[in-house]
């Protein structure tokens, strides 16, 4: 099941309540986690970025997406 950007705002918004902080610092956050992990030198990490997101580094919500998708059994 694909989620909405509507569903991928709502899931932002509950970490941000359930951490206490802004909505914006929790995207922050996410796109600077993405940011980091992009960067990564590693081989392995690499690889398997390339098959989670084959177009390229993601947006908070593509990764929001893939990774919701991914962790679904």
């Amino acid at each position: 099941m694909r989620k909405s950007k509507k569903q991928h705002q709502n899931i932002i918004k509950q970490l941000a309540q359930q951490h206490g902080v802004a909505v914006d610092e929790v995207t922050r956050d996410i796109q600077a986690a993405i940011d980091d992990a992009w960067n990564n030198p590693d081989p392995a990490i690499r690889e398997r970025q390339r098959k989670l997101f084959p177009k390229g580094k993601p947006t908070v919500s593509e990764f929001i997406r893939v990774m919701t998708a991914y962790s679904q059994p």
